[in-house]
């Protein structure tokens, strides 16, 4: 097991990750991209709002967004139960009782139009078709005007998923393009 230290906006959590899930020993760059880019919409949400991190691996993304919004419930999913079981002690070890975590196949589960925000660092690896059925249990599951948040590799094919994000939700802006990465918005009309 790894301790990661991480610090965003001034919130400092200390974070345990292993073998077995995607950057088991730091924070990557793209997921501290999206955060830094999400927090200041995920900010302004009206009370009551409801947050998701899809394919949370160990929770960075989840954890901070609760650890920066006390008052918001934060669930995290990944199909990954090792990951999972790390999200949940993640939550537990910095006192964040608005996460929840749990382990499926994406938000198959979930209901229609019940989260605000989504953020996700899809699992580029798994393929296409993995990431389409993530992206499509996004857009099934925002409420109208809800946002999905989204890093990809510009070499990962972020252009192509573009493409295919505007077709699905109608938009896709692209928010920031820095160091390979770009960070991209889509609301749900």
């Amino acid at each position: 097991m790894k301790t990661i230290r991480m610090t965003v906006k001034g919130r400092h959590l200390e974070m345990s990750a292993g073998n077995g899930m995607f950057s088991k020993s730091s924070f990557d760059d793209g997921s501290r991209l999206l955060l830094k880019n999400v927090l200041p919409a995920v900010e302004v949400l009206p009370q009551g709002a409801l947050l998701c991190d899809l394919g949370c691996g160990w929770g960075p993304i989840g954890c901070f967004l609760a650890a920066h919004n006390p008052s918001t419930p934060v669930v995290m999913c990944d199909i990954n139960a090792r990951a999972a079981w790390f999200a949940k002690l993640n939550a537990k070890n910095n006192e964040l009782p608005n996460a929840f975590v749990w382990c499926g196949d994406g938000l198959s589960s979930a209901k229609n139009e019940i989260f605000d925000v989504v953020v996700c660092n899809p699992p580029i690896r798994a393929g296409n078709a993995v990431i389409g059925v993530l992206f499509d249990g996004a857009h099934r599951c925002l409420k109208t005007n809800g946002e999905m948040w989204i890093v990809i590799r510009t070499s990962q094919g972020a252009k192509s998923w573009q493409k295919k994000l505007e077709a699905l939700f109608g938009n896709c802006e692209t928010v920031l393009i820095l160091s390979g990465y770009r960070i991209l918005k889509c609301k749900k009309a």
